[in-house]
């Protein structure tokens, strides 16, 4: 084959190529076309699905500023791409972990699909062995105390004997330990039951530390109201708890069973020390189970509070 023809058919091709760019059509399946790339209608309605959309709303407007806007991210990535992000290191890095955590978290979805929803006595059975979720559930009023973590936490070994809010204050004041003053509660549900039994037992007013990333928070309690939980919404907390604790089981399972075949090597150094190895099978669902059984299970330091005062 000479070499002219050999340009022409390569030359053919390319225009081939081109010319079937340009013939793409937003019509179908493919509700925009951004550059030659395709936004189908499926991916359309998987962005809406995500939304929290009122029934009142204009449908019409909502599909129209959602595809807008999927329109604009197309053309950032399309930017992105032409200035060599995707081939950037740290991108191919998040970017293996996130579609780890999605497709985790999709086999997470299809095990809950098998799950069977419980019937009235287990629920009933349920609801009665966790109070604390339910019939004798309460939100605790708290007294605050914000502190950052100090370089050596020993020092706060002198506010081990302080037993009210008010002399932890004056022992911070005197260590030239600034601290912000503030206001929280936490609802019973969200606490595991031997914690909030712990934290019962405590002394009125006594003092108690719940470390919160690189904070200290210093709490006490000052009060609690009962919380109502209809029958009706008990029964549906109690189900999405317990197909949870379910959930988690089955996620325990096929983790061990995954580890019992697979060969695995680690790096000298990087191999986890005994009692490390067991992870969390499925997002979401801490080892001991607590999200099962309590159906919001974060610790108090998470409640809601009203802005700290500095001191």
């Amino acid at each position: 084959m000479s070499m002219l023809r050999s340009v022409s058919l390569v030359a053919l091709a390319s225009f081939s190529l081109a010319l079937s760019g340009c013939q793409k059509k937003a019509e179908g399946q493919v509700v925009a076309i951004v550059n030659g790339e395709e936004i189908t209608l499926s991916e359309l309605n998987a962005e809406i699905a995500d939304l929290n959309i009122p029934e009142t709303a204009d449908k019409n407007a909502v599909r129209s500023r959602v595809l807008q806007r999927m329109v604009d991210r197309r053309l950032l990535v399309q930017a992105a791409k032409e200035a060599g992000l995707d081939r950037d290191p740290a991108y191919l890095t998040q970017e293996r972990r996130m579609q780890e955590q999605l497709l985790v978290s999709m086999y997470g979805r299809r095990a809950m699909d098998t799950i069977k929803v419980p019937d009235a006595a287990a629920l009933d059975n349920f609801i009665a062995t966790h109070p604390n979720a339910f019939n004798q559930r309460k939100r605790y009023k708290l007294d605050q105390l914000q502190i950052d973590m100090p370089s050596d936490p020993r020092r706060l070994r002198d506010l081990e004997s302080a037993h009210s809010l008010e002399e932890v204050a004056k022992r911070l004041t005197s260590m030239g330990i600034a601290y912000q003053r503030g206001t929280g509660n936490f609802d019973s549900a969200t606490v595991a039951p031997q914690v909030l039994a712990r934290l019962e037992a405590l002394p009125a007013g006594e003092p108690f530390i719940v470390p919160s990333g690189n904070k200290i928070i210093i709490n006490a309690i000052t009060g609690s109201e009962p919380i109502a939980v209809p029958s009706e919404q008990a029964r549906q907390m109690a189900a999405q708890a317990m197909r949870n604790e379910e959930l988690n089981k089955i996620g325990e399972t096929r983790l061990k069973e995954a580890k019992a075949k697979a060969k695995i090597e680690y790096q000298t150094g990087f191999e986890p020390k005994p009692g490390e190895a067991n992870g969390n099978a499925l997002p979401g669902l801490p080892a001991d189970g607590a999200a099962a059984q309590n159906p919001a299970a974060v610790p108090p330091a998470a409640a809601n509070g009203s802005a700290p005062a500095a001191h």
